[in-house]
């Protein structure tokens, strides 16, 4: 099991790989492993409750609904 250091790392991680993704662009959607697609708030959170849950995450630039936006993944170790 991951230490609470280990996962607030991971959750900051990501937050700070979203925003160099999303840059100064504004309705930059996100698409989430259920296939959901949500806006970069959702996704934030949905990012930091998946770090907290023992997840490790992922955010990458991918296509969403025919535009760039971000893909996010999750796994477990």
């Amino acid at each position: 099991m991951a230490s609470n250091t280990e996962l607030e790392m991971r959750w900051i991680e990501a937050w700070n790989n979203l925003y160099e993704l999303i840059e100064q662009r504004w309705d930059v959607k996100c698409l989430l492993p259920d296939g959901r697609v949500v806006d970069t708030e959702e996704c934030l959170g949905w990012l930091q409750l998946s770090a907290y849950q023992g997840w490790h995450v992922k955010v990458e630039a991918g296509w969403v609904l025919g535009k760039q936006g971000i893909v996010a993944s999750r796994w477990e170790d």
